[in-house]
């Protein structure tokens, strides 16, 4: 193999994207899947890709020292693309430590294995393939008003816990670029939406309970405003400065496209009426106005102009385009949909991997 890449979190919903690429897209590459199976950790979202012969799971949780020491040592990667996170807001308000440990602890714990691996070589140019390439969110730049974008110099101001432990996960990498010159690059994306992806954020949740005819909750009034990007889009982006982006640097990744949260669930109510055989209409009357969460940031947007132009990424496929794919992905898919939803998928591969 040319390459030994270690992919964490590549069991969850962006992960395993990011993982089917690299599986199928470089053959020359041995690809390691570390994921510790929690419960947004499926592997029947790589079930088309787990006996290719370049691919390698590892049941492993980031804040198990020796097992990271164990795997980093057993595979030597030249190359870390982290994904593995707790990422929902509305768990981090309620169980703000379990973000700590996984996002923080977790991130130095990967950043001090390669580390220790990485610079025991003496000479530099022996290192030129290493990079340790952290994927983190907007939501660390905190909320804007109506006007203006994020962008890479945009200061840190997050306002949920999920965020600030994102946030703190970025500067220690970006530290132990500077400190002990590891090779790291950054990249902040907007939310993601597309096939596999766990129903407990918006769009699944509500294309799961209009196929059941279940009430739509939308927070406060609706307006919240986010940049929407499509999963594979983004798979692509990180395919792309991992391996043409520039060492210390950081990238944006968004989908040029902005959607006010009750207009977003309009639109879904529309397709989903359209693809279901039902009236025009219908669904859109499972709209429940709910209280809204707290510190719910207004409005996010990406500027991505930087890796459009440095990098010459740019979207696939418009919002309309995306959601109607990620619509008939669920429709096809009843039976993963299902597994989820019932907690069914937490039994898969439970005996070879001793859950």
């Amino acid at each position: 193999m040319s390459r030994t890449i270690i992919i964490t979190g590549g069991a969850g919903f962006i992960g395993s994207h990011v993982v089917r690429r690299f599986v199928t897209k470089y053959p020359s590459y041995r690809i390691i899947n570390l994921d510790a199976l929690t419960y947004a950790g499926n592997l029947e979202n790589l079930r088309d890709v787990e006996n290719e012969p370049n691919y390698i799971f590892e049941k492993t949780n980031i804040l198990d020292t020796n097992g990271l020491e164990r795997i980093f040592i057993q595979y030597n990667p030249d190359s870390i693309i982290h994904l593995a996170a707790e990422s929902h807001v509305d768990r981090s308000i309620l169980s703000p430590m379990d973000f700590v440990y996984t996002n923080v602890i977790g991130t130095v714990n990967l950043l001090n294995a390669a580390k220790k691996i990485w610079l025991q070589t003496p000479n530099p140019e022996h290192r030129t393939s290493n990079l340790f390439y952290h994927v983190s969110t907007d939501e660390v730049f905190g909320a804007l008003g109506d006007t203006g974008f994020f962008t890479e110099e945009t200061p840190y101001a997050p306002n949920s816990p999920y965020s600030a432990s994102k946030a703190s996960s970025d500067h220690f990498v970006r530290a132990y670029g500077e400190t002990y010159h590891l090779p790291v690059i950054i990249t902040n994306c907007s939310n993601n939406y597309g096939p596999n992806h766990f129903p407990e954020k918006l769009i699944p949740l509500f294309i799961n309970n209009i196929i059941q005819k279940k009430p739509l909750p939308v927070y406060g009034d609706g307006l919240y405003t986010r940049d929407w990007l499509f999963v594979k889009d983004h798979a692509a982006a990180i395919d792309l400065a991992f391996h043409k982006g520039k060492t210390g640097e950081t990238y944006n990744i968004g989908g040029f496209n902005e959607w006010r949260n009750i207009d977003l669930v309009k639109l879904l109510c529309k397709l989903m009426d359209k693809k279901l055989g039902r009236e025009p209409g219908e669904s859109e009357k499972l709209i429940t106005y709910v209280k809204d969460r707290p510190g719910h940031d207004r409005r996010y947007a990406i500027d991505a102009a930087k890796i459009n132009k440095e990098l010459g990424w740019k979207p696939s496929v418009t919002f309309e385009e995306g959601l109607s794919q990620t619509i008939d992905w669920y429709l096809k898919n009843t039976a993963w949909l299902k597994h989820v939803t019932s907690g069914e998928y937490q039994n898969y591969y439970q005996e070879q991997y001793h859950r």
